[in-house]
């Protein structure tokens, strides 16, 4: 029998434990006990509490992992915090998490290998914010299919492979050179897709596969709710993050 990957787990946090140990008690029960985990890097912004939850929320890691590494920046910058976390792992494959997430079903070892080939850096969970009703088992930018001008309806366009900071597993080699070349003033997903021409060149030759048929919703955020009962809402300007409370 042939010796597991080993990978590491890559897990950006806001100052919320409630959040936190929802989501690391569901991929402990249904991911990770399935996995040999090296590392946790873990990056704990203090984002919806002070410096007593950053700290609660790393004692809640260490828990779950018997080898973590922490940053605990003083302000909070999600594109600064994947950056960092993007730097670090040393195993050829990343679990990449954040803290607002729960699994829907168990997700195997097996499911993940068969996943893997070549072109393939990205290998992410099923989930309802993609929105995918195509048969490709592989993340490509819609589209609409033309022939001599006449529209022949939904496709995909497959010079641009679409790629994700949600829960999903990433090769170590591709978080590297992405971390290298994302740009602090803009989103993190925003810009592996667009707004970054340098890094799209980049990530157009790999691919993102999925695990989990279209319209099944492997993992849940659990964080939209969450933000809608304390009246935080979230938009994009300028390709920045912004988060604002209702009024």
């Amino acid at each position: 029998m042939r010796q597991k990957i080993s990978i590491d787990v890559t897990l950006v946090s806001g100052a919320r434990p409630g959040l936190l140990k929802k989501t690391l008690d569901s991929f402990s029960e249904k991911l990770f006990r399935h996995f040999n985990i090296e590392t946790l890097f873990v990056n704990i912004d203090p984002f919806e509490g002070g410096q007593a939850e950053v700290d609660e929320c790393e004692a809640i890691c260490r828990c779950f992992f018997p080898s973590i590494e922490t940053r605990k920046p003083e302000w909070p910058n999600f594109t600064r915090a994947v950056k960092w976390l993007w730097q670090q792992p040393r195993a050829a494959w990343v679990f990449h998490l954040e803290d607002d997430w729960v699994l829907n079903r168990d997700v195997t070892y097996e499911e993940f290998t068969q996943s893997i080939s070549r072109r393939v850096s990205q290998i992410s969970l099923m989930t309802k914010e993609k929105n995918w009703g195509y048969r490709s088992p592989y993340h490509f930018e819609p589209n609409r299919l033309k022939l001599l001008g006449k529209d022949l309806g939904k496709g995909l366009n497959k010079k641009r492979p679409i790629f994700t900071t949600s829960p999903s597993f990433v090769k170590r080699d591709f978080v590297h050179r992405c971390a290298a070349l994302m740009l602090d003033g803009l989103d993190p997903e925003k810009q592996l897709n667009a707004l970054n021409p340098e890094l799209n060149t980049f990530t157009a030759q790999y691919r993102n596969r999925f695990i989990g048929q279209r319209r099944e919703y492997v993992a849940v955020d659990i964080g939209r709710k969450h933000r809608k009962d304390i009246g935080l809402t979230k938009r994009i300007v300028k390709g920045i993050s912004v988060w604002a409370e209702e009024r």
